[in-house]
């Protein structure tokens, strides 16, 4: 057993020793900041070079031969290579940093004129760490001693990623690198051109440009998404060559939600991509968007000179009839995209009107044409138009109302009649319930036009966008005769 003896410690001797160690490791832990600071001059402060050393890997299959393994089923890439490894390469297009992408990568075969492309389904919210667009990758689809990977399809769109039971989920982020290897190739990826007749299931995934497009009337002057929820919005452009309508989809949770969208028109940058039967497209950020030219809207009709109500030409205030009726009398209703919802005749304390809504229609989008009879004023002068409108759970517009005197009648040629746009006053609220009373159009000046006159109000909304019901009542054309 050891004994001290604190008579013979000299506690003086002691003490001072401690303090001597302890200002030697003060002075230590301010030399090493010193040193530390000494090495980072000014501004001077770069991340790391993280150099990507390039992999001893090659690919032995190609994206296209990969998706014609589809067959309707899923496809367990373990049991369809017949033993050997299939890998498979291409270039990133995707890019989830500003949030308008989620836990995916969408790579194509090529960095100009890809010909095929595929989604990768990853359990990681930030790939673009590791994954910005141009990266070249290799797909190990069935990697020895690890679980291959199987391919299906989600509401038309073909996806890669882990197999469960008989489904195909997420990579898991602990080990989705052992199948998704970098290479050291970054490559300038140049959107294919293509217009909306070129749209089809091959498109999928691929960065495309489409020219000429700017956003539909109805919604100019919306963000890009809802500022006040994190719901995904469909957005719809319209193409100023073909008159036809694309959906951009923008995510709820995208760091651009609250942006306004442009307003003018120009081209756009996007990942293709597919919902059910429904062609759409996803930005990486606003930078795809250019819309700087001038809008391709229908010209405002612009009637000078003084109007008159001294004599009706025509007048409906959907009193006392039917939807049927009103077709016989020459009246259109029809719904431009093909779906099953449009105008419907509805009344309310007593008075009838046509309202139109997008809302649980699940059409996306959905068009629908109110179009009166044939109007003439060959033997009238003066003529104005009026009519009342009535909103409901308000958010956004949907409704806008054009005068022809070119079309035929014929609901099939109503893309090839020349309209002009009127303006109106409508409702622009609530935003929950209806409007109290109707409001008046304000009188729009028809006196420049002769011949056969034809009013249209179209509504375009979206399930899953603008889906404000919409009542038109009392449209009357008057004038002097």
């Amino acid at each position: 057993m050891c004994i001290l003896d604190f008579k013979k410690i000299n506690m003086k001797n002691i003490i001072s020793k401690i303090m001597k160690t302890s200002r030697i490791l003060s002075f230590m832990s301010i030399l090493c900041v010193g040193i530390l600071f000494s090495c980072v001059q000014d501004d001077d402060y770069q991340v790391p070079n993280l150099e990507v050393v390039e992999p001893n890997i090659e690919a032995n299959t190609t994206i296209s031969l990969v998706k014609q393994m589809y067959t309707d089923a899923m496809v367990d890439f373990g049991t369809a290579s017949n033993g050997g490894e299939l890998i498979i390469e291409g270039y990133v297009v995707s890019n989830d940093e500003a949030g308008n992408f989620y836990k995916i990568l969408s790579i194509q075969d090529a960095p100009e004129n890809p010909t095929a492309a595929i989604q990768l389904d990853i359990d990681d919210p930030t790939l673009y760490d590791l994954y910005k667009p141009g990266r070249k990758v290799y797909v190990r689809l069935n990697p020895a001693n690890k679980p291959a990977l199987g391919m299906d399809n989600l509401n038309g769109v073909l996806h890669i990623g882990r197999v469960s039971g008989t489904s195909v989920e997420r990579m898991s982020l602990a080990n989705y690198q052992d199948y998704i290897v970098r290479s050291a190739e970054v490559a300038t990826m140049v959107p294919k051109v293509v217009t909306p007749a070129d749209y089809g299931d091959d498109l999928i995934n691929m960065l495309v440009q489409i020219d000429n497009m700017q956003l539909s009337l109805a919604e100019v002057g919306q963000p890009y998404a809802n500022a006040g929820d994190t719901f995904t919005v469909n957005r719809y452009l319209k193409n100023c060559e073909d008159g036809s309508q694309t959906i951009i989809r923008n995510s709820g949770f995208a760091d651009f939600k609250n942006q306004p969208f442009p307003t003018g028109s120009g081209s756009i940058v996007a990942v293709f991509s597919k919902y059910n039967s429904d062609y759409q497209l996803f930005i990486r950020d606003t930078d795809d968007v250019t819309f700087n030219g001038e809008r391709c809207d229908p010209a405002v009709l612009d009637c000078t000179g003084a109007t008159s109500e001294a004599s009706v030409i025509f007048s409906q205030n959907f009193e006392g009839t039917s939807e049927a009726a009103l077709t016989t009398a020459g009246w259109i209703n029809v719904n431009t995209n093909g779906g099953s919802f449009k105008y419907s005749l509805r009344t309310f304390s007593g008075n009838s009107y046509m309202q139109a809504s997008a809302f649980n229609s699940n059409e996306n989008p959905y068009e629908a044409w109110l179009i009166t009879p044939s109007i003439n004023l060959d033997a009238s002068t003066a003529e104005q138009l009026t009519f009342k409108t009535n909103a409901g759970y308000y958010n956004g517009d949907a409704l806008n109302i054009y005068v022809s005197t070119d079309f035929t009648g014929n609901a099939d040629d109503i893309d090839n009649a020349t309209w002009y746009i009127v303006d109106a006053t409508l409702p622009t609220g609530p935003s929950s319930g209806y409007g109290t009373t109707f409001t008046n159009s304000g009188v729009i000046n028809l006196s420049c036009l002769e011949g056969n006159v034809y009013v249209a109000f179209s509504y375009v909304g979206s399930s899953t966008g603008v889906t404000t019901t919409f009542q038109v009542d009392d449209v009357r054309v008057t004038g002097s005769l």
